[in-house]
């Protein structure tokens, strides 16, 4: 007895099969890479986060040294200012140290901004740190996940190409070759069904022979887009 339309659909299901079980057995390691990548992009802004506390808390050092030594600088002038031998030398001291107070207000400003960006860096670096702890166990999670599951869709693979090998059977001798080569090169869209006499794969409407034919029950190959048909 030939084979019928149902007998090719089977075919074709296993095809489609097959190709989603590879399908998941690929992504899972593509998506394991993908987040290895977040984490590394997240250590990546750790360590940027870290270089940036290095230099604003030595900033911070070098405000602090400064207005020390401002501080210094103006108790020197207040000594000389009450050791002044005339009024002239005096304004001068006097004008010496306005000037010292106004740029140690400057100063204190920038100590207590550089402190407060140290505080905020931080904060930020606790924040990258969690979240690269979120990351990494999320990955570990997806990792383990996707180990044990690849274990049975390892075996379905195995299993589906064992089904299709055995109803590869239906393929008459004269075609297989040309049936395998459309395999190789389109996997599960080798094949197209044939619904109301048009092709599902490019939706080209058969001629009246080719409907003819298909409906008797004979092997056809879509004139436009060379998928082997079968009845839908």
């Amino acid at each position: 007895m030939p084979p019928s339309a149902t007998d090719y659909r089977r075919l074709h299901d296993l095809h489609k099969d097959l190709k989603k079980t590879q399908d998941k057995l690929a992504r899972g390691p593509r998506q394991i890479r993908a987040r290895q990548a977040r984490v590394e992009a997240a250590q990546e802004e750790l360590t940027q986060l870290e270089q940036t506390l290095q230099e604003v808390r030595g900033l911070a050092d070098r405000k602090n040294l400064d207005l020390k030594s401002k501080e210094s600088h103006m108790v020197e002038l207040q000594g000389k200012l009450n050791a002044a031998a005339s009024n002239r030398e005096f304004d001068i001291i006097r004008g010496q140290i306005d000037a010292d107070v106004a740029a140690k207000a400057v100063l204190e400003d920038e100590v207590l901004e550089a402190l407060e960006r140290v505080d905020r860096t931080l904060s930020e670096i606790a924040e990258k740190k969690e979240e690269i702890a979120q990351l990494e166990t999320e990955t570990r999670d997806f990792a383990n996940d996707f180990e044990q599951k690849s274990a049975k869709l390892r075996e379905q693979e195995v299993s589906l190409g064992e089904q299709i090998k055995e109803t590869e059977k239906i393929v008459p001798s004269e075609i297989r070759e040309q049936y395998d080569r459309l395999v190789e090169a389109y996997g599960p869209e080798a094949m197209a069904q044939a619904n109301g006499g048009v092709c599902n794969n490019c939706f080209t409407q058969l001629t009246p022979q080719s409907k003819v034919l298909l409906n008797s029950g004979k092997i056809l190959f879509c004139g436009s887009c060379g998928r082997l048909l079968y009845q839908g």
